[in-house]
């Protein structure tokens, strides 16, 4: 294909993309998943967890040892209609750090890293909660949220509209997940929700609340898994949580999916799957799955 055919070809898809068009849509992705920026951010490295600034032209992830000892957090910019190569935050890259949720502002990045929760250069023994502010283009200093966490992994923590912080934890023996109350810019103590939404013997993993507060994803292995974890949602009803429901083989496979994120707009789903070993980065249309 000569340069001007594809040049051609470039003017005219730009030519049909609506106005408002946010640089990580995909018109493939409507129906089917979509490998997110193959080459530049979803590469043969294991990457994970997507999430974007409100405007949509930058993304932060986390690139990561295939062992999961220690991850990255990097970020991309979009610019003359491409992805570009993605650089690691000024704060991260010599501890475990990933997870990365943008409150509803985007004044702060939350996270989760194994950095020193002391004085010492020793690593935390467990993986713990932490945030650090962000205004335009300046990152603060990271903030360890001792009161949210534990003794025991604490992981992938997600906000709503309002503020309140969920996320899923290892404390008390158990892998629950838990809802810390927002007041002002601090939280209550946080609450497990109860375990019968994942189901007879659901295992959860990573979680995302949306906005609303209202419904969930879930990262689960359960007996309806078609892989090693698989996606499922739950939505409050009334005030109660409902039993976690697959959400189908279009998003599911014999792979492993888990880090399910919602793109700012609310139209996107975007997750990782394991295959042969290597996480990449994905995305579908929310419509195109049974929400």
């Amino acid at each position: 294909m000569n340069t001007f055919f594809k040049n051609s070809i470039l003017l005219l898809a730009l030519s049909v993309m609506p106005v408002d068009a946010k640089p990580y849509d995909n018109y493939q992705a409507n129906d089917q998943v979509v490998q997110f920026a193959p080459g530049v951010i979803s590469t043969t490295q294991f990457e994970i967890n997507s999430v974007f600034n409100e405007a949509g032209d930058k993304v932060i992830f986390s690139r990561c040892s295939n062992d999961f000892k220690h991850c990255t957090m990097m970020q991309s910019s979009y610019q003359n209609n491409q992805w570009q190569a993605s650089t690691i935050l000024p704060f991260s890259g010599q501890f475990l750090d990933a997870d990365a949720y943008f409150n509803a502002d985007f004044s702060y990045l939350y996270f989760v890293s194994k950095r020193p929760i002391d004085n010492s250069e020793q690593e935390a023994s467990s993986i713990n909660l932490w945030r650090v502010s962000h205004h335009k283009n300046t990152w603060g200093t990271p903030e360890y949220l001792n009161h949210l966490s534990s003794s025991e992994h604490d992981l992938y923590p997600s906000i709503t509209a309002n503020g309140d912080l969920y996320f899923p934890s290892f404390r008390n023996e158990q892998r629950l997940l838990y809802v810390a109350k927002a007041i002002g810019k601090s939280f209550e103590k946080p609450v497990a929700l109860p375990s019968e939404m994942f189901g007879e013997k659901g295992l959860i993993g990573d979680t995302v609340v949306l906005p609303n507060g209202k419904t969930i994803i879930f990262s689960m292995r359960r007996a309806d898994s078609l892989g090693e974890g698989d996606l499922y949602v739950s939505h409050k009803i009334n005030g109660k949580w409902t039993i976690a429901k697959h959400l189908g083989d279009k998003v599911n496979s014999k792979d492993h999916e888990f880090t399910p994120i919602v793109s700012p707009d609310g139209q996107y789903l975007f997750f990782t799957r394991i295959e042969k070993g290597v996480g990449n980065l994905y995305q579908i249309s929310l419509s195109a799955l049974p929400m």
